[in-house]
């Protein structure tokens, strides 16, 4: 009786082992995010506001 108790217990586990690996969820579209960075040139005589001053 405890054979048949074990073997059944694998084929049950075998069988939900194989299913699960089989189950394939639904796939997501990936959104990718796209940043716009726009550069502006600065003028050659403007001031530096991102430098710190020293005094």
């Amino acid at each position: 009786m405890k054979k048949f108790i074990i073997a059944a217990a694998i084929l049950i586990t075998t069988g939900l082992t194989a299913v699960s690996l089989t189950h394939k969820a639904p796939k997501q579209e990936a959104k990718i995010k796209v940043e716009k960075i726009e550069f502006a040139p600065k003028a050659v005589n403007a001031p530096k506001s991102d430098l710190g001053s020293a005094d």
